[in-house]
């Protein structure tokens, strides 16, 4: 299992290894609302863990271009963890 640690939160969620980072949604105070990367409701920041998360997809990029964000930023909604650990903010 891999472990999401959600700053704003100080709480840490365990998620099968390779999943959608969505299946935080209703476990954390992360928003999700469209769950398909082109609101940016669940726009976040990776603190640490950077490297276990898949690179994003194309429907992520597209997404992140729209908002304007930075090189840490991803869109959990559509955002998938490898293994380990990740720590992020929103």
């Amino acid at each position: 299992m891999a472990k999401v640690t959600v700053k704003n939160d100080n709480q840490t969620v365990e998620v099968p290894d390779g999943s959608l980072l969505a299946e935080l949604d209703g476990k954390t105070s992360i928003l999700f609302a469209c769950k398909s990367g082109s609101c940016g409701s669940c726009k976040c920041k990776v603190l640490e863990g950077k490297e276990n998360l898949e690179p994003p997809n194309d429907v992520e990029q597209s997404g992140l271009a729209t908002f304007g964000t930075d090189p840490e930023d991803r869109l959990l909604c559509v955002a998938k963890i490898k293994k380990g650990s990740v720590k992020v903010e929103y």
